[in-house]
């Protein structure tokens, strides 16, 4: 079996990152396509925030609160996967 280019690499990270942060967390980090980790960093950043307001806002008896902490929450946990697969990626 081959491996795969560094390329190939970057362009499959990137995707996995754009369906588990969604478009507009990864548009907010397309800058440090270059630094994966950083970019795992951000988007864990950005995610915890909307953990933060789903969590105000549940709080606040706001129906949809629980739906956005709960998928911040999924988004989180997925992250965090990613971030042992690119540990080992670079070990």
């Amino acid at each position: 079996m081959t491996r795969p280019n560094d390329d190939r690499i970057k362009h499959a990270f990137n995707r996995v990152l754009e369906s588990v942060v969604g478009q507009h967390h990864a548009a907010a980090t397309t800058t440090l396509q270059d630094d994966p980790k950083g970019r795992l960093s951000r988007c864990v950043e950005r995610v915890q925030a909307e953990a933060s307001e789903g969590a105000a806002l549940v709080a606040e008896c706001a129906p949809h609160g629980r739906v956005m902490l709960t998928q911040a929450q999924h988004k989180l946990a997925t992250l965090e996967a990613l971030q042992v697969l690119a540990e080992a990626a670079n070990a």
